[in-house]
């Protein structure tokens, strides 16, 4: 960045730093009203709002936010306008996630039971502590449960365990290892690579949500933005059974049956081929990918009968992602979540080898890997697989201590499991947590953890946009709460480090000997409070590579298998396919009123849980919207209002994750259905991953109907007046009597009013022009 004598200045007098110059990505007009809270006034009263960035730890996407702060207390979340990931662009879940922190029913103190089956009652944090540790002292096996973290709190987590010699394992009911393990055998990158959707000339994605809920949506809305910009404004084709928020943006919705998403991907890989729509360079390099022969299965035909799409859409999509250069082709979410999910992955992703798509402007480019004091910089749910197995330990009485963080697992978990069976034979149970839930219902010692915006952290985000960032989480609010990397030190005496703000202090003073990034400052105080105002720390010129020796896919034969529902009784059979809440995410903000009552972008339904159909397969059943349905698996039942519309492939069933919550906050109590509880017991071929899009459901109506809470339709329509292209003078008749003789025609007429009075009288309308 390039500043002349008098812009430096101007920084430098209105800076509450003016010896820190920022450096690699600009300095935005806004950036000078962030502050770094160092020694904090507990209450403004000067009627003067400040501005505190930080960033948004245990949400996906690591997005750099700042606070707005009147008078001690925080009133608004918005972007970061210099962070990396949002440059300043929002979404409504921020909005909802400043409820977290003054909601009337949060976990104030810690609640410890004496016996289990007992009652949670109200301790001191000295007590709490010793109980802690004397769980910790008995010498048995302990495991740690949290949800997917990076930077220091993962670090300090990881350490945690491995110094009471026990277990890490992380806990996402939908992401689980598929999507980084893809990334991995193909790109050989540990790390989620930067999608260039920017400067991509045409986009092909596969079930990812990506611009609602996936990955990094916020990011990503960023880049639509820019690829829509572009002077033919791009072509986008997403591939997905549901008409989901970026199904609706795209130019063309492909309505693939579901699992056969990688068929449609390798149909689309022959056409190119046959066609030689690509280079002979690029051919061969997919050649070496493929084992000899595989595209031999994916005629045009046969891809058109299995996927259910007709094949001159298939070409269509061949062509135009061949064709409008630099194209970019990825997928997840429902596309990973079949028994085939990393068959499915490998073959989207292998589109990008074919198109030359791989380590070029507007295609997959790598991230780096993380060097700051071993922090991790990735970072994915465990396999279901996994949790068998760790779950058939604590059944067996086999661990003594579990600590879970971050997660609802007895919410999250499907029933086939038995959570709440194995965490009864666990003699010490210790959850953190801010509102009591499903979870804490089955501990033996619940700590009130802090919300992201009382506590220190750090996060590398996942993905990063091509370069390194680390962002900084600091508290922008006074609290007496504590957090739960902070107590983990506490409890096991400084053995780790001794608080998370020292730690992460000694990283920062570790970027500043490096002498590069975005800051730069005399002195480490002020470089610290640099990186504080700028809400983290980012090398623009550390980036990643991709060598173009892509690992062969070898494995060709998955094919989806689903569980048989038909013994359940009487009803009609779908494919139950989940996807997560826009504003509620897996349940995360199910607690605050403001994600409960935010529209869904589709159906626009809050506060309950719907169920999607395709209208004409409901209209046959005699299915209406609001009629109670009956949604039976093998794993168990729960009810969803009936919700038919068009954008639904016929055959599947489509309900939001979220609801179902048995505790979680006066707004969240027993508020709708839980649509993880009956997940069949389906899991991914190669990786064990929970296939959480792969179960057969049994639909049948209760005789039940109630009002299905929407904003769509809530209007009545009223009718519009059509234009009048004409306008029609009589002699002698100005403009302006003319249009207001023709309004009241034409409104009567179309009101079948012919004889109303009009108020205007007309000279000589037998004579008349038109001009």
């Amino acid at each position: 960045m390039k500043l002349n004598r008098r812009e430096f200045l101007s920084l430098a007098g209105k800076s509450a730093a003016g010896a820190v110059i920022f450096a690699a990505c600009g300095l935005p007009e806004k950036e000078l009203i962030v502050q770094s809270p160092v020694e904090m006034p507990e209450d403004l009263v000067k009627g003067e709002d400040q501005w505190y960035a930080t960033t948004m730890g245990d949400f996906p996407g690591g997005d750099g936010i700042i606070v707005r702060i009147m008078e001690g207390r925080a009133k608004k979340i918005e972007g970061n306008p210099d962070h990396p990931i949002t440059q300043g662009k929002s979404n409504a879940r921020y909005d909802s996630a400043l409820q977290m922190l003054y909601h009337p029913d949060r976990i104030r103190e810690p609640l410890s039971r004496y016996s289990k089956g007992g009652n949670l009652n109200g301790i001191s944090w000295t007590r709490a502590i010793k109980e802690f540790k004397d769980a910790l002292n008995t010498g048995g096996n302990m495991t740690l449960v949290t949800n997917p973290l990076r930077g220091h709190p993962g670090s300090i987590a990881s350490k945690f365990a491995s110094h009471y010699g026990g277990v890490h394992i992380n806990f996402d009911p939908i992401e689980q290892g598929i999507l980084h393990k893809t990334v991995e055998n193909i790109f050989d990158q540990k790390s989620l690579p930067h999608l260039d959707i920017g400067n991509a000339k045409s986009i092909m994605s596969f079930g990812a949500d990506w611009l609602s809920t996936w990955v990094s949506p916020v990011q990503y809305s960023r880049f639509y933005g820019s690829f829509r910009s572009q002077s033919d404004r791009g072509y986008f084709i997403h591939v997905d059974p549901r008409m989901s928020m970026t199904a609706a943006n795209a130019d063309l919705w492909l309505p693939v049956k579901p699992s056969y998403e990688g068929d449609l991907a390798l149909g689309i890989a022959r056409i190119i081929v046959e066609e030689k729509l690509t280079s002979e360079i690029n051919i061969e390099a997919y050649k070496k990918y493929l084992s000899p022969g595989f595209l031999n299965g994916y005629q045009l035909r046969d891809v058109s009968h299995r996927t259910g799409l007709p094949e001159e859409k298939i070409k269509k999509a061949a062509h135009i992602i061949s064709e409008k250069t630099p194209a970019i082709v990825f997928g997840g979410g429902s596309t990973e979540a079949h028994t085939n999910g990393s068959f499915n992955l490998r073959a989207v992703y292998g589109l990008n080898i074919l198109l030359g798509s791989v380590g070029v402007t507007g295609g997959v480019l790598p991230n780096p890997s993380s060097e700051i004091d071993d922090l991790p910089a990735s970072s994915s749910g465990a396999s279901m697989k996994e949790w068998e197995e760790e779950l058939s330990h604590w059944r067996a009485g086999n661990v003594d201590t579990v600590i879970i963080r971050g997660v609802d697992l007895a919410h999250g978990l499907p029933n086939f499991l038995g959570i709440a069976e194995a965490l009864n034979n666990v003699k010490n149970v210790i959850v953190f947590s801010t509102f009591e839930d499903d979870t804490t219902e089955l501990a033996d010692l619940v700590l009130p953890d802090s919300t992201f915006l009382e506590s220190w952290g750090t996060d590398i985000p996942e993905p990063a946009p091509g370069y390194l960032v680390l962002s900084v989480q600091q508290p922008v609010v006074v609290s007496n709460s504590r957090g739960f990397a902070d107590v983990l030190l506490e409890v096991s005496e400084e053995a780790i480090g001794s608080t998370q703000e020292n730690m992460i202090t000694s990283t920062i003073t570790t970027l500043q000997k490096t002498g590069t990034g975005s800051v730069k400052a005399s002195n480490s105080r002020l470089y610290k409070k640099g990186i504080q105002q700028r809400g983290g720390w980012w090398n623009t010129n550390y980036s990643g590579n991709i060598s173009g020796s892509y690992r062969e896919s070898s494995k060709t034969g998955e094919i989806s298998t689903f569980s048989k529902t038909n013994s359940l009784g009487e009803g009609t059979e779908f494919h139950l396919i989940p996807f997560v809440s826009n504003s509620l995410l897996n349940g995360q903000l199910a607690p605050t009123p403001w994600a409960q009552q935010n529209p869904d972008p589709m159906s626009t339904v809050a506060w309950v849980t719907w169920a999607e159909l395709n209208k004409s397969e409901a209209d046959e059943l005699n299915i209406d919207e609001g009629d109670i349905l009956l949604i039976k698996s093998t794993s168990g039942e729960i009810e969803a209002l009936a919700y038919p519309h068009p954008g639904v492939q016929p055959g599947t069933i489509c309900i939001p994750t979220g609801q179902g919550n048995s505790k979680k906050g006066r707004y969240a109590e027993n508020r709708g259905s839980n649509v993880f509880a009956i997940l069949a017991d389906k899991k991914d071929s190669e990786t064990g991953a929970l296939a959480w899009a792969a179960t057969k459901v049994v639909v049948q109506r209760s005789g039940r109907n109630k009002k299905v809470a929407k904003f769509e339709g809530t209007v009545e329509a009223r009718p519009i007046e059509p234009g009048v292209p004409v306008l029609v003078l009589g002699s002698g008749e100005t403009a302006d009597e003319a249009i207001t003789a023709n309004h009241h025609i034409y409104q009567n007429q179309f009101l079948n009013n012919s004889h109303a009075d009009t108020g205007v009288s007309h000279k000589d309308d037998e004579t008349k022009t038109d001009h």
